[in-house]
């Protein structure tokens, strides 16, 4: 039976290549165009199709299925060896809601000579989905409890509500993290109009009246280590009732109020429920103690005014906000799920019975694959989920191409343990956390590469409930990461750490460092065995709120070779670790480039955390101790360079073997180095200014010029400019240019 049925479906391959398929991608403004590539030639197709009618389903043209687990489950009944050629599922444009995660395991793998290939047909949109449509008639004027809450600015008229404790949603009893957290939200999503709603916020996102920058409030002074002074001015508001006394108000009749602040450090804000708010003092106390206590870990000492306990004296840095109130909903698009009432409170910018409402309430990803292999997913978009667009675990030779993911309040793509995986030309954006992140690819504990690559993605708008990186490799070995463009994120753009020969090359990243500071384009940090990872061919531009390439906390071994940084405070920072090696990069418009001794406060030496975990990688037998032979020799040592990094005489609490050499700098810009360690700046050139750099045309970032002073250091400039970023290819039919979106100016710090 299933051999006829092999017969009958390739007997459909010819009706397919008569079959008329637009060969053009659908395409976002924002985005440039997609599509989901040539079309396959395999032996065997299926046909999905969610409008077809029920009725002698079997998978062929004439009668496709109306789901895609109705294929998968169909494929994993087909008699082994697949054919030779492969299968291809096609999707029928659409929307398809899922009751549950689409999942695919090791039983629904294909082979090297039989990939299992689902895809949509080109031209036309599949898209994805396990969020939950409102029925309009279930939003309700306000009750008349909820009506007197309503901030004095607009009209409680202009609201409604939702009850989603009567409708059956699930995460709606408070934030995943409780009291106090970083990294944990764990509540529902509200999705108007295919756009993820903004949650109530004072200050609003505009509003930079109360602070530095919009979107922020500053505190006035710390009273103890969790309890700060309030400026007289932040309790003003339009109607009888000030802003402090009515978040009281709402504190008392139990309704949480959470407020999240850089209490201590400029970056990962924590969020945490208010305990109560002293009008008499001013002062407002949280019902957790950030660690270390409020106050900038830059500011002085001082003594607890209460308790005589050390504190640090607030200096006007340590921003906060409000999240997530009723009382604090005010502009358009603004909501807010009150825990208490069971309620989401929503103010519309446009009627509801002409809006499409959708409530993102799974935590599940939307698509599971687990132990699969030689699978291909192409040109499908993911939306509207509370969990990850994607997550893949322990797989290998999986491809995901030309897909959008958007909409979803965790991360885009997560892959744990996968092997030579490709992860080509996709679109991410409005995520609640990440973009990709990636962990255990390849066996470190043995120096073997993973050989997954991640090539041509577009990553922005990322990190808006969870500031998490676009781009996160962990624990890793033996990836490529190239041309992909990453921008307008809240800290920075990739973040790789505990890994080792990784290649990042031709990626283009701009706008990093929006919300949180102390970051960098490039961030990795406290390894002392992450040899190996080559930066180069990378452009990094208008940048100013964050540094270039960052190797903080005793990240060692990293090379960063003719890379182009332009308009960034610090191009290089580089903070203890050895043999981070900066050489024929182009800087354009940098404030400094510097390496950094810290051991005189913080412990870098034999007894660090960082030797430590180096010792753990029992770095003088296996595989590890090859390389460090082959590392000694890379950097002129004899013997084994672990020998040296874990000897006291070589002195590794210094960053011994960095350098900052033969770069050219356009501009004037210092050098920092540190007063220890083995560390050199040598053979920089200085152009001072643009005009003599003799770039083709500045303004659009075409660098290639005839200096011979900068083609010397930087030979193959010209070409490399051209070759950054995005490029086309199947799925990727019409990259962005920077002069055809706002790439070219740095963006205005934001509030997510």
């Amino acid at each position: 039976m299933k051999n006829i049925r092999y017969i009958l479906l390739a007997a459909g391959l010819v009706l397919l290549l008569t079959f008329p398929l637009w060969r053009f991608g659908w395409s976002d403004s924002r985005l440039g165009s997609l599509d989901s590539g040539p079309d396959p030639q395999t032996p065997v197709n299926v046909y999905v199709d969610g409008a077809a009618t029920a009725n002698g389903q079997n998978g062929s043209k004439q009668h496709p299925f109306t789901t895609i687990e109705a294929a998968r489950d169909y494929i994993r009944e087909l008699q082994r060896p697949l054919p030779q050629g492969g299968i291809t599922v096609w999707v029928k444009g659409g929307e398809y809601t899922l009751a549950s995660t689409l999942e695919w395991t090791a039983a629904d793998s294909g082979t090297a000579s039989s990939p299992i290939i689902y895809r949509s047909f080109s031209g036309e949109k599949v898209s994805l989905t396990n969020g939950k449509t409102v029925n309009p008639a279930d939003w309700q004027p306000l009750d008349a409890q909820a009506r007197s809450r309503v901030n004095p600015a607009i009209k409680p008229d202009q609201l409604v509500e939702l009850d989603v404790r009567k409708l059956g949603f699930r995460n709606i009893n408070g934030f995943t993290g409780g009291d106090s957290f970083t990294e944990q939200w764990g509540i529902l999503q509200l999705i108007v109009n295919d756009t993820m709603q903004p949650i109530s916020q004072w200050p609003n996102r505009d509003d930079a009246s109360q602070g530095t920058r919009p979107g922020w409030a500053v505190a006035s002074g710390i009273l103890n280590a969790r309890s700060f002074f309030y400026d007289p001015k932040q309790s003003q508001n339009t109607g009888a009732a000030s802003r402090m006394m009515r978040w009281e108000q709402a504190i008392k009749s139990g309704h949480d109020v959470y407020l999240q602040g850089f209490w201590r450090t400029v970056w990962s804000p924590v969020t945490i429920r208010i305990q109560q708010i002293q009008a008499a003092s001013r002062s407002i106390e949280l019902s957790k103690t950030p660690k270390g206590g409020i106050g900038s870990k830059f500011s002085a000492f001082a003594e607890d005014a209460t308790n005589h306990n050390p504190y640090r004296v607030g200096d006007g840095s340590e921003e906060w906000r409000l999240l997530n109130l009723l009382e604090e909903i005010d502009q358009p698009g603004e909501w807010a799920l009150d825990f208490k009432d069971g309620k989401l409170y929503y103010y519309p910018s446009r009627p509801l019975n002409q809006s499409q409402t959708v409530i993102a309430d799974n935590t599940d990803p939307i698509v599971r694959i687990n132990g699969a292999s030689y699978m291909k997913l192409i040109g499908f978009e993911f939306k509207n989920g509370m969990g990850n667009g994607i997550t893949m675990q322990n797989t290998n030779h999986i491809t995901l191409a030309g897909l959008t993911i958007r909409n979803v309040s965790n991360g885009g793509i997560t892959d744990i343990g996968g092997s030579q995986n490709m992860i080509q030309s996709n679109d991410i954006y409005d995520t609640g956390s990440f973009g990709i992140s990636v962990s255990n690819a390849g066996n470190r504990a043995k120096l073997e590469s993973s050989n997954t690559r991640i090539t041509n993605n577009h990553i922005y708008n990322t990190g808006i409930l969870i500031h998490l990186e676009p781009l996160i490799i962990r624990e890793s070995v033996g990836m490529r990461i190239d041309h992909n463009l990453l921008h307008d994120v809240p800290k920075d753009a990739i973040r790789y750490t505990f890994s080792n020969k990784l290649l990042f090359e031709y990626n283009e990243v701009h706008n990093t460092g929006l919300v949180e500071g102390d970051t960098g384009a490039f961030y990795t940090a406290q390894d002392w065995g992450s040899y190996g990872n080559v930066l180069r061919y990378n452009l990094i531009h208008h940048n100013q709120r964050s540094n270039g390439f960052y190797a903080d906390g005793g990240s060692s071994g990293n090379t960063y070779q003719n890379n182009i940084i332009q308009d960034t405070k610090r191009a290089f920072i580089i903070e203890n670790g050895h043999h981070n090696v900066a050489t024929g990069n182009l800087l354009i418009n940098i404030g400094t480039m510097e390496i950094n001794d810290r051991s005189s406060s913080l412990n870098y030496g034999l007894n660090s955390e960082y030797a430590k975990r180096l010792r753990a990688l029992n770095p003088m037998s296996g595989a590890w101790k090859t390389y460090g032979e082959q590392l000694a020799k890379q950097y002129g040592l004899t013997g084994n360079l672990w020998s040296h990094v874990l000897s006291a005489g070589w002195k590794p609490q210094y960053p011994n073997g960095s350098k900052l050499n033969n770069n050219v700098i356009i501009g004037q810009a210092t050098i920092a180095l540190p007063k220890k360690g083995d560390t050199s700046a040598t053979g920089n050139t200085t152009i001072k200014t643009i005009q003599a750099a003799g770039f083709y045309n500045y303004s659009n970032l075409d660098l290639r010029t005839n200096n011979n002073a900068i083609l010397k250091k930087f030979p193959s400039l010209n070409r490399v400019i051209t070759e950054i970023g995005l490029y086309k290819d199947p799925y990727r039919v019409q990259p962005l240019k920077r002069n055809e979106y706002d790439a070219l100016r740095n963006h205005a710090s934001t509030s997510n």
